[in-house]
């Protein structure tokens, strides 16, 4: 896949908001060489995933439901993307 396909499959499955995109520019930034690419996007999805859920708890814990739904709405775009690049 090239990078331009690459960008392509992300902006359908992910594009449209202003998370989406910021997820979409930096993996098309890091996206690497060819045949390796997804490997790095998983790497870098997985450790937003991570850093996402843990201020999703920390909000929930605190009694804070909005911030705690505004990471959970991003949570659910980085699960959007690992499985547009599977």
């Amino acid at each position: 896949m090239t990078k331009d396909e690459f960008k392509k499959v992300l902006t359908d499955a992910i594009g449209g908001s202003a998370y989406g995109d910021e997820v979409i520019a930096d993996l098309v930034a890091n996206f690497g060489e060819e045949g390796k690419y997804a490997q790095n996007a998983k790497d870098r999805l997985d450790d937003r995933l991570g850093t996402l859920k843990g201020w999703e708890k920390k909000h929930r814990e605190e009694g804070d439901a909005a911030k705690a739904d505004e990471e959970a709405a991003k949570i659910a775009i980085v699960e959007k993307a690992l499985k547009a690049i599977a």
